[in-house]
């Protein structure tokens, strides 16, 4: 069991933004690199993960689909090489991801359905048609593999969220709020002129 570190954002941004480049060859390589994301997702709450998003730029990703079926998520499927080849009408949903842990939002659009095709961990290449949550699923580690994170797509951050801890429990407060409640805290107790620059 290889239980990998997932990268986080903002710290590791400068590697996330790296575009994967495309597996040559389904070898002995690609197959333990597959094994190491299944147990890092494993360890993990999550329905997909990337192989840049430990560290590895090649175009390989995990996908769990089933996440509104009644039974739950399903095992992992791979994605070796995916493409999109073809996509329905954006819509708005949700969000998240195990590099920006604690922050979504209900407000990005991606397509759906979404026909992609794709490699398996045998090498050989199939082809599906996914909609709504899986749909978004595929699309969100398609866009790790080119280097793109959620946080892009978002245009009015009202619309995203942070879970925070207060005296009620845990509560999602919009980024904009809590970057605002931070700046009021910042100089309700310190002095303005620690924030000014002197000449």
């Amino acid at each position: 069991m290889a239980i990998k570190k997932i990268l986080q954002y903002p710290e590791d941004e400068k590697l996330l933004r790296q575009k994967s480049l495309a597996v040559q060859k389904v070898d002995k390589r690609i197959r333990k690199l597959v094994r190491d994301l299944k147990d890092t997702l494993e360890d993990s709450f999550g329905a997909g993960l990337a192989a840049p998003q430990i560290g590895v730029h090649e175009r390989v990703a995990l996908v769990k689909f089933g996440q509104e079926a009644e039974g739950g998520m399903r095992e992992p499927i791979t994605l070796i090489n995916p493409q999109i080849l073809s996509a329905g009408p954006d819509e708005k949903g949700f969000d998240g991801c195990l590099s920006i842990p604690g922050v979504v939002t209900w407000d990005t659009l991606r397509p759906s359905p979404l026909v992609f095709s794709a490699l398996d961990e045998r090498g050989e290449t199939f082809q599906m048609e996914v909609s709504g949550i899986d749909a978004r699923v595929v699309h969100h580690e398609i866009d790790h593999l080119d280097g793109i994170l959620f946080l892009d797509r978002v245009k009015d951050f009202n619309k995203v969220y942070r879970s925070v801890e207060t005296d009620e429990g845990e509560k999602l407060i919009s980024l904009a709020s809590l970057k605002a409640k931070i700046e009021k805290e910042i100089f309700k107790t310190t002095p303005m002129e620690n924030f000014l620059t002197k000449t």
